[in-house]
């Protein structure tokens, strides 16, 4: 596939990637990820400031004209080129294009420009893509109805996993009714009963959290659209859509660990010559770059060919997503081969995106799970296989 940019498209990419080489060198990175617990508030409004989290968004809030996820992706590869401490492609490509095009209240109308001014920051909770009856699908995690009364509503439960939640001042929860819809509330994580807790993460500049709620009331005009409404179908669209976005990050991480990689091995020297020119590395560094490239081409021609069918949608982002994430694990393991006895310590800046390649590999997903879930899916009936391992 010949993949071509506008004219348009390549000056918002340089101009974003200006703003990142200014705003976030590596050395800021570090000291964020390490010491803030990888986030930074005065970063996160340079961003908004410029109009980076608008970037989908829909309505009265719409910055741009005609943007797709095809120009988040490419937009997005210089957050992996660049790392940044912050929930960029969550905000810009999951929460605020779902917002924006849903009937808010005056109060959450107010959130929402109160996250793209930069001023607040909203997390989501995000489905894991599991077995169930029906076969694979999304798992979203909810909280449980405790009691009801005429106008609000006591939840009670706990969801882990969450990206960010440390750091928001809302949340959108999913609530799951009698009836099996999933209604949506933005919950306020400094009330009464809420209880926010830090977790591990492999990836330091994507901290993530357990939100507990321990008979927390809240107003039933806090759900989104009202109590009844159930937004799980187009919660599904929206996140099929982010997970499409996120390829344009891994595959910007791939190419800059790819570009630290080419420098290194041409200025690290031995027997009196660069590494660099050995004909075993010269192959390595070539599998590496087609690796990129085809990753690159294949998630470019699945995001300008959207189906309508949200199912084949889901399959041609899960195989895109599968092979992505396996190539910039391989090509992080590769350039920590090359930069020989350094490559697998701290030091060696290398272990950000390496971490990061972990991260993406089991995002929303699992590899199995995305195997068997393509397996199935290109299968035809009598062809799928039978309590199928992986």
């Amino acid at each position: 596939m010949e993949y071509r940019f506008s004219e348009q498209q390549q000056m918002l990419k340089k101009a974003l990637q200006s703003l990142l080489k200014k705003e976030m060198t590596l050395e800021h990175f570090k000291e964020i990820v390490e010491k803030k617990h990888g986030f930074s508030k005065d970063a996160w409004r340079k961003l908004a400031d410029n109009g980076w989290l608008g970037i989908l968004a829909q309505g009265k809030w719409q910055v741009f004209e005609d943007m797709t996820s095809l120009d988040l992706m490419y937009l997005s590869e210089s957050f992996g080129e660049r790392p940044f401490p912050g929930p960029y492609l969550l905000t810009a490509g999951f929460i605020v294009p779902l917002l924006s095009q849903l009937k808010l209240s005056s109060v959450q109308q107010q959130q929402l420009d109160l996250l793209l001014s930069g001023e607040s920051l909203i997390t989501t909770v995000l489905p894991q893509l599991a077995k169930s009856q029906n076969g694979i699908d999304f798992n979203w995690p909810s909280i449980k109805i405790a009691n009801r009364e005429t106008n609000r509503i006591q939840l009670t439960g706990e969801i882990k996993h969450i990206p960010f939640i440390q750091h928001a001042d809302y949340c959108l929860l999913p609530v799951r009714d009698n009836s099996g819809g999933v209604s949506l509330a933005l919950l306020n994580t400094s009330l009464e009963g809420v209880t926010v807790s830090a977790e591990e993460s492999v990836e330091l500049a994507k901290p993530q959290g357990t939100i507990q709620l321990d008979h927390v009331w809240i107003n039933k005009l806090d759900f989104i659209e009202g109590f009844d409404t159930d937004h799980q179908e187009l919660l599904n669209e929206q996140v099929i859509q982010y997970l499409l976005c996120t390829n344009g990050e891994i595959i910007g991480g791939a190419e800059e660990v790819l570009k630290r990689t080419i420098h290194y091995v041409a200025e690290r020297k031995q027997f009196g010559v660069p590494v660099g020119s050995f004909q075993a590395v010269k192959h390595m560094i070539a599998d590496m770059h087609i690796a990129i490239e085809k990753a690159r081409s294949y998630s470019f021609y699945i995001a300008a060919q959207q189906e309508t069918n949200q199912d084949k949608n889901l399959l041609n982002v899960m195989a895109s997503r599968y092979f992505s994430t396996e190539m910039y694990k391989k090509v992080c393991e590769d350039a920590i081969q090359l930069h020989g006895g350094m490559g697998f310590t701290w030091e060696e800046s290398i272990h950000y995106w390496y971490k990061s390649s972990i991260y993406q590999l089991y995002h929303i997903t699992h590899p199995s799970i995305m195997i068997e879930f393509v397996m199935q899916n290109l299968l035809s009936p009598s062809e799928k296989p039978q309590g199928i391992t992986i």
